[in-house]
């Protein structure tokens, strides 16, 4: 199936200079108001009270599986696989409050900026540092590449190929470096708090929009139709028997530990960023609900794209929405228009809020672990400086990465949240074990990782068992080297006093609130 450009080249780079001119102003804005506050401008550090707290967690988090992956998985995979995910929404605050509450709590006193900062404090080991940095160096670079590619795809389509998708793949990538060199982590948050709002609405716009004109409103019209002509998606295991047994826990595990609290972007935002404890304690029960209705929308575009058009190939669900409004133009061409303008916009702005908070986050990785903490550089150069010339090189790298050609953007990311799951045996026992070490963690990170690697990419069941395998090897590495092994307690005193004292701090404020 092919789409018609309901888009002129020019209409979309109009559109693409606007959004350009309102990040540059909220990077102008943040760097202003805090040279006018604070004397100074830290690119790496920030405190945010729960509106952009919560925003800038959702925003960091959706990247472009809304308005491409998410619509068509859901197309491809059925009912099932969206319940799959909405399992992970009430494990979410419990999660959470477990584990990045405790990560919080600890960081009010010892102001981290990067992920392996706490997993240093509380282990002692630079090798451990490396690792983890590896980690997230291997999921960062095609995560950001892809939602670099979204954005080229987006324009190439709306405007049928009058606008080429690696010329906009290599200026969103541009716009994206020049954005966080120049307001860095205030800047990405108030960007997210903005365009996450705008996504939610978006999204939602498109689906009341199809509904109307494809079903004349009627969603239970949309769920009949799809009844009938696809039975297998209200089924397990879905239409293209993807939705096992096996899926069904793995999938919600990867979700709930991967992409919810241990990407690198998204780790920094749960844990470090709350101003205070109830801007912690909102993200952590407002974030689920928000979820729940980007997903829930995501789901019923993928639903009533399924509805209108049974007969698309798998590479062609992801760009569902594009179709949708093709149909649309063939009675309302002026709407379907403005549709696709919102369609290119919302991938923007879920894609890049993404994009701009992990290239932050991953240069401050790479200035503060790799070049500081481990390589022991000095630099004449101020810190701000030095940091934006690596958030050019990295950011150049990602760019570079992105003009390759990827098939998949759904893959990338399923790969990436699966991944980091090798790191979350070694965070809950390091909050709650004393006893658990620092070879333990080593081997347990190290060892998770390679095997989710291996089922992925030799066992071909990366989307069968997604991280699980590896994950439960992790904690099964982590107990018994930890049995096995033994660190100096001394070594992790200042980590426990921190915990202690946020856990003292922590009731009194709760008693207060109450």
């Amino acid at each position: 199936m092919t789409t018609q450009g309901l888009l002129s080249g020019k209409t979309v780079w109009i559109v693409f200079a606007a959004y350009f001119l309102f990040l540059i102003a909220i990077a102008r804005y943040t760097t202003w108001k805090e040279k006018r506050d604070a004397g100074k401008v830290d690119l790496q550090g920030g405190r945010f009270k729960w509106p952009v707290m919560v925003m800038t967690y959702i925003a960091s988090c959706m990247s472009v599986w809304v308005f491409f992956a998410g619509p068509g998985a859901y197309y491809r995979y059925g009912l099932g696989y969206f319940f799959s995910e909405m399992c992970i929404y009430s494990m979410f605050p419990i999660i959470c409050y477990f584990t990045m509450t405790k990560v919080w709590l600890v960081n009010q006193q010892k102001h981290f900026t990067t992920p392996a900062d706490f997993f240093f404090c509380r282990y002692k080991s630079k090798a451990l540092t490396v690792i983890i940095d590896i980690v997230y160096i291997i999921c960062a670079v095609p995560f950001i590449s892809a939602v670099l590619v979204a954005g080229g795809r987006a324009a190439e389509v709306a405007t049928g190929g009058a606008v080429s998708s690696q010329t906009f793949t290599l200026i969103c990538g541009i716009i994206m470096t020049v954005f966080v060199m120049l307001g860095g982590v205030k800047s990405t948050a108030l960007a997210d708090a903005v365009q996450g709002w705008f996504f939610i609405l978006a999204l939602w716009a498109i689906i009341f929009v199809t509904l109307k004109i494809v079903f004349n409103g009627s969603i239970i019209e949309a769920f009949q139709t799809v009844r009938v002509q696809t039975p297998d998606w209200f089924s397990y295991p879905g239409p293209i028997g993807i939705c096992t047994y096996p899926s069904r826990v793995s999938y919600p595990l990867a979700c709930a530990f991967g992409y919810t609290l241990l990407l690198p972007q998204v780790f920094v935002r749960s844990g470090y960023y709350s101003a205070g404890l109830k801007d912690q304690r909102q993200m952590a029960f407002l974030a689920p609900f928000l979820q729940i209705i980007v997903w829930g929308g995501t789901m019923l575009i993928g639903l009533v794209a399924l509805a209108a058009m049974p007969d698309l190939t798998s590479s062609e669900t992801e760009l569902v929405i594009p179709y949708m409004c093709n149909i649309i133009a063939g009675t309302h061409g002026l709407l379907a228009q403005i549709l696709m303008i919102v369609f290119l916009i919302g991938v923007l702005a879920v894609g890049l809020s993404t994009a701009n908070a992990l290239l932050m986050v991953m240069s401050s990785i790479i200035y503060k672990d790799l070049l500081v903490g481990i390589g022991h550089c000095k630099f004449k150069a101020s810190e701000t400086t030095v940091v934006r010339v690596v958030i050019l090189l990295f950011g150049a790298v990602t760019v570079g990465v992105s003009l390759m050609h990827w098939e998949y953007v759904y893959n990338l990311m399923i790969f990436a949240d699966s991944l980091v799951e090798s790191l979350f045996p070694a965070l809950v026992f390091g909050i709650y074990c004393k006893w658990a070490t620092r070879k333990a963690a080593i081997t347990s990170i190290s060892i998770g990782a390679i095997i989710i690697c291996l089922t992925f990419f030799v066992w071909d069941l990366g989307y069968v068992w997604y991280g699980t395998i590896g994950l439960a090897t992790a904690f099964v590495l982590m107990y018994v080297v930890s049995k096995l092994t033994k660190d100096d307690p001394k070594d992790s005193e200042d980590f426990y006093e921190a915990l202690d004292s946020g856990h003292r701090r922590f009731m009194r404020i709760k008693a207060k609130i109450k």
